[in-house]
């Protein structure tokens, strides 16, 4: 990620929606509201109310860190929550997934975040919100509770930001709304973020009418290997019949599937 911290306005120029309204943030809060057992409760109640009084000013994320200065009669205090970022290697494993969920790496190339992201994130055995003993605060005030009300109000307030922008909190775990959508882009076309280009294409135009769509060999002669399919009418029968359909009909219908994927399989062997 660039040097520059993404900051989000303070709350004093917007009126933001309750906090933990949104999925993202309600993830983040439940993730802070679950650790009751090692966070003394008695700060959360206290930094939330902090939270939505405005007191909290200047919240800047970078890989890393959350910073932010809280404002009060008696004094300001500068606090930084802290979470380890992925290697570059994670991040490469975690594009990996992404990339191969379709349907994420459609929402992410248009700017959308999924909410279930951290699933797939899962097969790369990465996870964007914190595991337990990862994320921890810092604050010159004098208590020594982690969070302190202070800590309290600035994840809060970080909660609410991901409304507007959940992609803070990838960039929290190193990576930047455009990186990760370079690589994205790059892994979901083959290539290399800012690598060379790989070898010239031939213009449609220069290639052989004749040559062009030819195997160059016996069609044939391909060799196959089938496989015959455990339920092929599974997902039939598990939704609603379709329209127009009894529930009579729609099982003749799985039927007919049924018949005609044992037949493409004997067909595939030579039978």
């Amino acid at each position: 990620m660039s040097p520059a911290a993404a900051r989000t306005p303070s709350r004093s120029r917007r009126q933001p929606a309750a906090a933990g309204a949104a999925a993202w943030s309600r993830r983040w809060i439940r993730a802070l509201e679950s650790l009751g057992a090692t966070y003394p409760n008695t700060r959360l109640p206290r930094g939330r109310t902090l939270a939505r009084g405005g007191a909290v000013q200047g919240l800047a994320v970078r890989p890393g860190e959350v910073t932010a200065r809280v404002e009060q009669p008696k004094g300001a205090w500068e606090v930084k929550l802290v979470l380890p970022v992925f290697s570059d290697d994670q991040w490469a494993a975690g594009v990996r997934a992404l990339a191969g969920q379709l349907q994420h790496a459609a929402s992410l190339l248009e700017g959308r975040m999924p909410e279930n992201l951290d699933e797939t994130l899962g097969r790369a055995e990465l996870t964007a919100f914190p595991r337990r003993g990862e994320l921890s605060s810092h604050c010159d005030c004098r208590d020594n509770g982690d969070p302190c009300v202070h800590g309290a109000a600035v994840h809060y307030t970080f909660a609410e930001a991901l409304q507007d922008n959940p992609f803070l909190l990838l960039a929290l775990r190193g990576r930047s709304r455009e990186e990760l959508l370079a690589e994205l882009r790059a892994a979901r076309s083959g290539g290399v973020p800012g690598g060379t280009a790989g070898p010239p294409g031939v213009p449609v135009a220069e290639l052989p009418a004749g040559e062009a769509f030819f195997a160059g060999g016996d069609f044939f002669a391909v060799p196959l290997h089938p496989q015959q399919p455990a339920d092929p009418a599974g997902r039939l029968r598990r939704r609603c019949p379709p329209p127009g359909c009894t529930p009579a009909q729609a099982e003749a219908l799985a039927t007919v599937v049924e018949n005609a994927a044992g037949y493409a399989y004997r067909l595939a062997q030579g039978t």
